[in-house]
């Protein structure tokens, strides 16, 4: 089944529109190098002050100019001037992901800095508030809110996603000598600092360097993925943007001495890929297989470096490419493709040349939501027994399902009854049947959930007379979407099942 539903995605991935927000447009990171994203194209930038060898944030505004960055102690403002009460932060640059910065929802021109302590040490995650129109509008620190504690003694993981109801958002760390997940909410009353705590997967132990490997969201908010780099260890699980809950662990063990570090799904999350730091190597799995047995089958290595050289972190940026550095070189590598699989990701070692400064292993942390892209179909064809015609695709709109349910409605009868019809008036016609899911939920459980919504449909047919080898299913989960996710109206629409005549 794989193969064929594989070179579908393939037509579908390739017409993804970017609608990726402008506040990740510039990246400052490593010793004294930038890139920015304005118009669309990728440039280097020669003006940072920022020099880290791990973790580091930048933040824009919506019209994407620069405000600030920060390597999780020192914040810099947009004329790379030190805030006046922006040192003194308790990240530190050597923490793997040290700060992120969340726009303060419902709330103009405020941000919350959030900063992680390196190597499990007793700061662990704190956060301070940042108001724009402080310093002539330059922005700094509050000083009654500043190292504000969450939670003491975590690792050096954390990463940022919108909540479901698309305002408020998810602050996410991992603790230290335990399996806790911490979840903060952030919300227009502020940041919450009782965390949802989901106790699942792996223990966090062993020497500091196992403190040290990064934290994701795809960009939904439907997946976790992180690095445990002293052990060789990747773990995939599933999260609720709802809840904050964290659950559903897949475990995979990678090679010895890989040192897996930097961690980044596509755009639409259906592939994850992973950096061996002391390999220099990509790796890359497929996440829309039908168990995690497959997900985990699926690793293989689509790039390496040369000589073996370091490969830091891997980020996901505005023009749906993943970037990645090698350490102490003077450019950028590119997966210019990442949601096709194989080494047709597209690759490239030497892809931008930084104007100044070179990389070491860190990118800027952002949130996660800021690269989410529009995957809607702009073109959608509802079946009707007058119209159809072989080899377009129509919607079966009166088809839908309650959510995690593949049971057919009675209601659905008199629409299947046309179908039925059509394909008796055309004995010699095939039918392709599609099911597809909203985005909530496993992906892997989604593929499954589709197909069987697309075999429900199958059923039906057969039950009416038309024979099973006129009839074929194929499950799409959640990738292929023609209504926004973010509303219940909307994943309704998504819980659909369509068809094509041959």
């Amino acid at each position: 089944m794989w193969k064929k539903i594989g070179c579908l995605f393939i037509g579908i991935f390739v017409h993804v529109v970017a609608c990726s927000q402008k506040e990740a447009n510039t990246w400052y990171f490593g010793q004294y190098a930038g890139i920015s994203f304005a118009n669309q194209t990728v440039t280097s930038i020669s003006n940072s002050k920022l020099s880290t060898d791990e973790g580091c944030s930048v933040i824009s505004d919506k019209e994407g100019k620069m405000l600030f960055y920060t390597d999780g102690i020192s914040v810099w403002n947009a004329n790379h001037q030190l805030f006046k009460n922006g040192q003194g932060l308790l990240g530190d640059p050597s923490s793997t992901q040290s700060s992120v910065a969340i726009p303060a929802p419902k709330q103009a021109g405020n941000y919350y800095l959030f900063t992680i302590a390196a190597t499990g040490k007793p700061a662990g995650i704190c956060y301070s508030r940042i108001e724009m129109s402080l310093q002539n509008g330059l922005g700094d620190v509050v000083s009654t809110e500043k190292n504000i504690q969450l939670k003491s003694t975590v690792t050096e993981k954390m990463t940022a996603v919108t909540h479901r109801n698309g305002t408020d958002v998810w602050v996410i760390s991992h603790g230290w000598k335990n399996n806790e997940f911490y979840a903060f909410l952030v919300t227009e009353k502020g940041v919450s600092k009782t965390p949802v705590v989901s106790k699942v997967g792996t223990v966090h132990d062993g020497s500091d360097l196992n403190t040290q490997g990064y934290l994701k969201s795809n960009p939904d908010g439907t997946n976790l993925a992180l690095a445990l780099e002293e052990t060789d260890v990747l773990e995939i699980f599933d999260f609720d943007s709802n809840t904050g809950v964290v659950s559903q662990p897949i475990k995979i063990q990678v090679k010895p001495k890989s040192f897996i570090y930097g961690i980044e799904f596509s755009p639409t999350g259906s592939i994850l890929y992973v950096s061996a730091a002391g390999t220099g190597e990509i790796y890359q799995f497929n996440l829309q297989l039908t168990s995690n047995e497959a997900i985990q089958a699926s690793g293989k290595i689509v790039g390496k470096t040369p000589n073996g050289e370091w490969i830091g972190a891997l980020q996901l940026a505005n023009d749906g490419k993943i970037y990645f550095p090698i350490y102490k070189k003077e450019y950028l590598g590119v997966i210019h493709e990442p949601e096709k699989l194989g080494t047709d990701c597209r690759y490239e070692n030497n892809a931008i040349k930084l104007k100044s400064g070179i990389c070491v292993l860190g990118l800027p942390t952002f949130t996660q939501s800021f690269f989410t892209q529009d995957l809607t179909q702009k073109t959608v064809n509802y079946f009707s027994e007058t119209s159809v015609q072989k080899d377009a695709v129509f919607v079966l709109k009166n088809i839908q399902f309650d959510f995690a349910k593949f049971t057919l409605q009675s209601t659905s009868f008199v629409e299947l009854n046309k179908v039925v019809s059509v394909l008796k008036k055309n004995p010699t016609y095939s039918i392709e049947l599609f099911g597809h899911t909203d985005n909530i939920g496993n992906k892997s459980s989604n593929i499954i959930l589709s197909e069987n919504r697309a075999t429900a449909v199958k059923n039906y047919l057969v039950s009416k007379g038309i024979a099973a080898n006129r009839i074929s299913v194929i499950g799409f989960g959640s990738s292929k979407p023609i209504a926004n996710n973010e509303t219940e109206a909307g994943r309704t629409k998504n819980r659909r099942v369509e068809f094509v005549l041959r």
